[in-house]
């Protein structure tokens, strides 16, 4: 734990960039926003109070029509995803490491005492547990009937999600100093595949039933004369369109890869632990100083940056609709034209210390805030 703890507290001023880690002074205010004329409106179907989660990674989960959000303490509510209207509430009665995974009836949880938990989403009866080698360091990942995780240090493991019988595990060693990661970076595509973002600026894509490495890639190369120059982790999911996988790295790169083998397809020198969305034409990436920037799929090339949300802790873009949405850590949403950048509507909602990306299904794009609202906004 000692690693994290050091990483954090010296990469934070550099991830939220409003302090100055020389001076002490605030060097990098939040760039105000500017009038805008809107050109789409970007409506707020409902906002709800939810289980607060101030540290770890507890974004809500989506099963058949249900929304799921756990908070530290244990509290779990169901929310009815259309109208955001409670429909059951759960004391599990533990200290829970990150958010929750659900399928067939169970919800899947990671205490902060290293423990994966099975438990019946009715009653909250467990029905299986696990001992894990450290604290969960992120939400599970479910693909077939397999339930996918990786502790804090930085062993990932699959279990069988009916029984709890672990079917297979990975291991990736850790550098002294790395990034604490403020989204997910496992991410499951179908049935077959995991993608995994990890330290030293790599990614991974793994067959989901074996365990089976299929290919790594660099992303980016640690550089830098000291310890805390040199860490270039992955810490936000890969993404994938069908023909290659999209990764960017803190102090590093953003990078596309052929889906099959991994060549590298190109990369351009914009580093982020905010992550990235791609369409049919373009990668949009949000900096870490809060400038997002818009790369040709193809070829790499720079379409455009849109400088308006520096320092503005924002989080990484999603397509909504047509448009790009972000969301800054003053609660402000904000659509984005994918084709030049330019903000075309702009909301304001009742979360705050929002830092991953929004959850999008349809046409509605679910926003949770560690202040323990949840938020839904559609076009």
């Amino acid at each position: 734990m000692k690693r994290y703890l050091l990483a954090t507290a010296i990469a934070l001023p550099l991830l939220s960039g409003c302090a100055s880690w020389f001076t002490g002074e605030d060097a990098y205010q939040p760039t105000p926003l500017a009038d805008i004329k809107p050109e789409q409106a970007l409506r707020v179907k409902w906002q709800v109070s939810v289980p607060e989660a101030k540290t770890g990674l507890f974004p809500p989960f989506y099963d058949a029509g249900t929304l799921w959000v756990a908070g530290e303490d244990g509290e779990v509510k169901a929310l009815e995803a259309l109208t955001g209207r409670t429909m059951q509430t759960l004391d599990l009665k533990l200290e829970l490491s990150a958010g929750l995974a659900a399928a067939d009836g169970m919800l899947f949880v990671g205490t902060r005492s290293g423990e994966l938990r099975a438990v019946d989403s009715k009653t909250g009866k467990v029905i299986w547990h696990q001992n894990l080698t450290s604290v969960l360091a992120e939400p599970p990942q479910l693909a077939s009937k397999l339930l996918v995780v990786r502790a804090g240090d930085g062993r990932m493991t699959a279990f069988d999600r009916a029984s709890g019988r672990q079917l297979w595990t990975q291991w990736q060693p850790l550098p002294s100093l790395t990034v604490r990661a403020t989204t997910p970076q496992l991410k499951t595509e179908g049935d077959d595949v995991l993608l995994s973002g990890e330290t030293g600026g790599k990614i991974s894509v793994y067959a989901v039933e074996q365990g089976r490495q299929l290919w790594q890639a660099t992303v980016a190369s640690p550089r830098g004369a000291s310890e805390l120059e040199r860490v270039t982790d992955v810490v936000s999911q890969p993404v994938f369109d069908g023909r290659r996988v999209c990764a960017v790295a803190f102090q590093g790169r953003t990078a596309c890869f052929e889906a099959r083998g991994g060549q590298l397809s190109w990369a351009r020198d914009v580093g982020s632990s905010r992550g990235l969305a791609l369409d049919a034409s373009a990668v949009y990436v949000t900096a870490e100083d809060g400038a997002i920037w818009a790369f040709d799929i193809e070829s790499g090339r720079n379409l455009w940056k849109q400088d308006s949300f520096r320092y503005r802790n924002v989080t990484a873009p999603v397509k909504l609709g047509n448009q790009l949405l972000v969301l800054d850590g003053e609660g402000y949403a904000h659509l984005l034209s994918p084709l030049d950048g330019h903000t075309v509507g702009r909301s304001r909602l009742d979360v705050s210390g929002t830092m991953s990306r929004p959850l999008v299904l349809g046409d509605t794009a679910y926003v949770y805030g560690k202040n323990g609202t949840l938020a839904a906004l559609t076009l």
